[in-house]
C-alpha cells in the first residue's frame, strides 16, 4: 500500500492512471452500436458470445431528471451506478418482449440441468437501496420480470451514505485534502473536475483493499481534512422495508456479504465470516434460506478460485462476479463464478440492444465465450 500511497502527491503509478473519461451524452456513440446490434450478419456473428442467457446487474434507481446536474458539473463517478426510472422501463418492457425473463433459481436450475433456453434473461441489483422497492418493483411488476436483489447487510443495518458515495460527496466539495496516513503526509487537490477525478481514481481501489476499520478511519480523515458537513442519507431498505420486498413473488433475496468488503483481500477466517454473517442474518430476518450470493466488486482481482471454493463450501446454489460475459453451456460446472452484464446510466436503448446482443462481450471481453 505504502508505495503507492507515496505517489499521491505527484502523478499516479501506472496501475492506478485515472479510467475515468469526462461523462458523455447517454446517446454518445451508440447509433451504429444499436444498428449492428439489429443487423442480421452481426447478430449471427455475436450469438455464440450471447450463449443462453444474459444477467444483467443493477444497483440504483433514480428518478427521471436525477444525475443532470451530475453530468453538467463533469465529476460523477458513481453516476453508472444509477439507472433513471424512465429508461429501466424502457429496458424491462424491450426485456419482457424478445427475452424469456426468467427468476435466477429458476435460471440455475436450467443451467445446471442442461435445459436453460437461449435468449433467457435474469435481472439482478446490488447492496440493497430503496429505491430497488419504490422504483424498480413498481417497473418489474408492470412487465412481469423477475429479479434478484443481493443484500449488503452491513448497509442495511447502517442505513447512511456507503464510503464510495461519501468520497465522491467529500471530493465534489473540496479543493483539496491534507492527511496523514501510513507515516505519510498525503496531498490531494481536487480544484476542478479533472483532478477531482484522478483523486477518485486513486483512492477508490486504495479504500477497496481496506477493512472495514481502515475504511472508517481513512473517511473519518478526510472528513476532517475537507472540513464538511456528514450528512447521513438514507439510501439504503431498513428491515421492515427488506421484508416488504422479499414478500412480493418476483424478488430473490441473495447475500452480498456483510461489510461489502473486498474478499480476495481478507483472510480466510474473516472470508467466512463475511458470507456466513450475511446469510445468516438475512434467514434470521426473513425467514426463508438464502441460496445465491453475488461477490463484492466481483472483478478478478476481488473474487478467483479462493472465493468460489468458499461459497460452494457454505452451500450457495450460485455465486455471481461482474466479470463480464454470458451464461454460456460450460456454466452449469461453474455455477459459483457466473459473470453478469453491468447497466448503468449511459446506456439508452441502442447501448442496451448492443450489451445483450452479444457484441458488446465479443469486443470487451473476446475469451468470455470459452472461460469464466
Amino acid at each position: 500500500m505504502s508505495s503507492r500511497l507515496k505517489s499521491a502527491t505527484g502523478s499516479p503509478p501506472s496501475e492506478l492512471q485515472p479510467n475515468s473519461t469526462p461523462l458523455q451524452s447517454p446517446a454518445f456513440g451508440s447509433r451504429w452500436r444499436g444498428a449492428l446490434a439489429r443487423s442480421r450478419l452481426m447478430r449471427a456473428l455475436s450469438r455464440p458470445w450471447a450463449g443462453l442467457a444474459t444477467c444483467l446487474m443493477y444497483h440504483r434507481i433514480c428518478p427521471d431528471q436525477a444525475g443532470s446536474d451530475d453530468m453538467a458539473r463533469g465529476f460523477a463517478p458513481n453516476l453508472d451506478l444509477s439507472v433513471t426510472a424512465g429508461a429501466f422501463d424502457e429496458q424491462m418492457a424491450f426485456a419482457a418482449r424478445h427475452f424469456n425473463c426468467l427468476s435466477l433459481p429458476e435460471a440455475i436450475e436450467q443451467l445446471a440441468a442442461g435445459t436453460l433456453p437461449k435468449r433467457s434473461l435474469i435481472v439482478t441489483f446490488d447492496d440493497g437501496y430503496l429505491d430497488n422497492l419504490t422504483l424498480a418493483l413498481p417497473i418489474l411488476r408492470r412487465h412481469a420480470v423477475p429479479a434478484t436483489v443481493y443484500i449488503a447487510t452491513g448497509l442495511i443495518e447502517q442505513a447512511e451514505l456507503p464510503w464510495w458515495y461519501e468520497l465522491e460527496d467529500l471530493i465534489a466539495g473540496a479543493d483539496g485534502f491534507h492527511i496523514h496516513w501510513d507515516n505519510q503526509h498525503l496531498h490531494f487537490s481536487t480544484i476542478d473536475a479533472d483532478a477531482k477525478r484522478r483523486t477518485f481514481d486513486i483512492l477508490n481501489p486504495m479504500l477497496k483493499r481496506m477493512d472495514s476499520a481502515e475504511q472508517i478511519r481513512f473517511m473519518g480523515l478526510l472528513r476532517q481534512s475537507s472540513r464538511q458537513p456528514v450528512e447521513k442519507d438514507n439510501q439504503f431498505m431498513n428491515h421492515r422495508q427488506l421484508i416488504e420486498l422479499a414478500s412480493d413473488p418476483l424478488i430473490t433475496i441473495g447475500a452480498h456479504t456483510h461489510h461489502h468488503l473486498a474478499l480476495s483481500e481478507l483472510k480466510p477466517i474473516r472470508l467466512r465470516h463475511e458470507i456466513t454473517h450475511s446469510k445468516e442474518l438475512l434467514e434470521n430476518w426473513l425467514k426463508q434460506p438464502i441460496e445465491h450470493l453475488a461477490y463484492p466488486f466481483g472483478g478478478e482481482a476481488h473474487a478467483a478460485t479462493r472465493e468460489f471454493s468458499v461459497a460452494e463450501e457454505l452451500g450457495f446454489s450460485s455465486a455471481v462476479t461482474t466479470r463480464l460475459g454470458h451464461f454460456q453451456v460450460f456454466h452449469k460446472n461453474h455455477l459459483l463464478a457466473l459473470p453478469r452484464i453491468g447497466i448503468g446510466y449511459q446506456d439508452c436503448m441502442a447501448r442496451f440492444e448492443w450489451k445483450l446482443s452479444g457484441l458488446y462481450s465479443m469486443v470487451r471481453a473476446p475469451t468470455s465465450r470459452w472461460t469464466c
